[in-house]
């Protein structure tokens, strides 16, 4: 069911403003909000303007109840109006482009043969509520009739105040966003200041690192040369090569030799420490059984028994393939973590044990019934020189180099050493250890070949040139694509960047817009114009803001357009990635690194 609210002729220019002018009241009328009333007043003047071109248009307002509330808009428009209609017969009949505006603005749009060779168009919006009573679409209709005679000029002045209430709003925005990359790029310039000091610091640790063990290489080889020269003396004396000894100074002889065999052992810890972290440790691989390691351990360490009501228990090896691993670097491991146990266990017993592990791996577990080792402290015991204060300490001598050194020793041959223990009821140490080394580096070779390969066929080492002539933006782009396989080359200026393109032949260009002296514009031109760089990928990074025409122009010659305010990780990645998946580029285009 419709009622009809209002109707009017279509002939001049006239009746076009005053229909605008008649759609909007009725909108208003109706509760739509003042959104609504523009979106609707303005396909109604598109259509009308279209209609009242023939000076033979027809305009009806009415409202309709199903299939819901709605304000309906019908327009009888002659047919020779091209543009307006899609369609030949009936069945196709549709909007045509010129009705494109129109239909975006309303709800639905629909076109019917009106009769006399003209066209019914129809548009409808839903009503915000239900549909008003009859009283209020009385006193509508009147209070139209009256209104008949309104000028242009007052519809006129209604457009020019929402012009102006739009144009303060786009203002209000663009000042917030002003304010916003001015935020974003105080934020950039101390992510690349906090960059840079991290680096630093980090530059410093490896320096220190570094140090560090040229120190302890030097020093421990200074020491080894006089400690083994007393070491050899005392042993001439106690053989009694010079006369014979009396009893006491046999005693202060053992004494020197077992202080001087104390402080071989730490030098040989501090050695062993300082190749490892150097890289400089060899690995010496010889094919051995379970049970022969064991059984050279079992008379070594027996003598090393502090508290004689501790026994020392080597569990029966199960059925093992032979081992291919450095036979003395394992039995460093163990011996270290047996003398330790043996340490701090006054009862009970030290047992050692061992088991196939995951993924080819061996693990020895040494358990014991001593001391235990607090939660806190169960990996500080792997940190050089610590040792953990308590009463089970006293009388206990030791250096804190030999889990350290017993954890690194194994991760050099391919495993970990843990730990498990509870306060009072005694640890288990389980060391981890590849049973075939010489697969570990069988494995890591082919994968190092496999990345030689990659990057020989181009998917790494790729080159991007950055042309910007602001340093902190250059710094930036490489800190966000520092996890890629890339390299990348610098210009601050237009012409240095072509001489570098022309050189270097980069992957992929980074082109800033605002240049001094040659700007963006003029350098990409340049670059299209040579026939080696022409092909080359070039990715916009600016923070001009660029208008549709100037998009216009670039890009049918860019891959795309960075903003510098707000640039992530992700879009530059992405945008790169882009650029190097191109035609010329293989497949796949840019890595991130692990």
């Amino acid at each position: 069911m419709s009622a009809s609210i209002f109707q009017a002729e279509l002939r001049t220019g006239q009746d076009v403003v005053n229909t605008r002018q008649r759609g909007r009241h009725i909108a208003q009328a109706l509760g739509f909000d003042g959104q609504d009333q523009v979106r609707i007043a303005t396909a109604i003047s598109e259509v009308a303007r279209l209609a009242a071109s023939e000076a033979n248009g027809h305009i009806e307002f009415l409202l309709e109840d199903s299939p819901e509330p709605s304000l309906v808009v019908r327009v009888l428009a002659p047919n020779s109006n091209h543009g307006l209609v899609a369609g030949s017969t009936p069945d196709t009949l549709r909007p045509g482009p010129a009705l494109a505006p129109a239909q975006r603005l309303m709800d639905r749009m629909a076109l019917r043969p009106g009769g006399d060779g003209r066209l019914l168009l129809e548009m409808a919006q839903r009503l915000p509520h239900a549909s008003p009573s009859s009283l209020v679409v009385q006193s509508l209709r009147q209070e139209l009739e009256r209104n008949r005679r309104d000028s242009a000029a007052d519809e006129l002045q209604r457009q020019n105040e929402e012009l102006l209430r739009t144009l303060e709003e786009l203002h209000a925005r663009k000042a917030e966003v002003e304010r916003l990359n001015r935020e974003l790029e105080e934020t950039n310039r101390g992510v690349v200041a906090l960059y840079a000091e991290l680096e630093e610091k980090a530059e410093a640790l490896r320096r220190a690192s570094d140090m560090k063990t040229r120190f302890i290489s030097n020093v421990s080889h200074e020491l080894r040369t006089p400690i083994s020269s007393v070491l050899n003396l005392s042993r001439l004396m106690l053989d009694r090569i010079d006369g014979p000894l009396n009893a006491e100074q046999e005693k202060q002889l053992l004494f020197i030799r077992k202080s001087g065999e104390a402080l071989q052992e730490l030098i040989d810890d501090l050695l062993d420490l300082a190749k490892i972290e150097s890289g400089r440790s060899e690995v010496l691989c010889a094919s051995f059984s379970v049970t022969e390691l064991f059984g050279a351990l079992r008379g070594m360490l027996r003598p090393l028994r502090v508290n004689e009501g501790v026994s020392l228990v080597f569990d029966e090896p199960p059925e093992m393939p032979e081992l291919h691993t450095d036979e003395r670097k394992l039995s460093q491991i163990l011996r270290n973590l047996v003398s330790n146990a043996l340490k701090f266990t006054h009862r009970g017993e030290v047992r050692v044990s061992v088991a196939p592990g995951p993924d080819d791996t061996v693990v020895f577990s040494v358990s014991d019934t001593g001391v235990g080792i607090a939660p806190e402290d169960q990996e500080r015991i792997f940190e050089e020189f610590v040792q953990v204060e308590g009463p089970h300490q006293q009388g206990v001598k030791g250096t804190g180099l030999g889990l350290p050194l017993s954890r690194r020793l194994a991760e050099l041959l391919g495993g970990s050493l843990t730990v498990e223990s509870q306060p009072g009821k005694g640890s288990t140490f389980h060391a981890t250890v590849s049973r075939d080394y010489t697969q570990r580096q069988r494995a890591a070779g082919e994968e190092e070949g496999a990345s030689q390969t990659l990057e020989a066929d181009g998917s790494h080492a790729r080159t991007v040139l950055i042309i910007d002539d602001d340093e902190v933006a250059r710094y930036l782009l490489q800190r966000l694509l520092g996890d890629t396989s890339l390299q990348f080359r610098e210009a601050a200026s237009g012409p240095e960047g072509l001489r570098l393109a022309g050189e270097v032949r980069p992957a992929a260009i980074l082109l800033d817009m605002s240049l001094p002296g040659m700007d963006g514009f003029e350098v990409l031109e340049a670059l299209r114009r040579e026939q080696a760089t022409r092909n080359i990928p070039v990715v916009i990074h600016t923070s001009r803001s660029l208008t549709e025409q100037e998009r216009g122009q670039l890009l049918p010659h860019v891959v795309g357009i960075l903003s510098k305010s707000g640039l992530t990780r992700e879009t530059a990645f992405e945008m790169v990635q882009k650029a190097l998946s191109g035609p010329g580029h293989r497949p796949g285009g840019l890595s991130r690194q692990p």
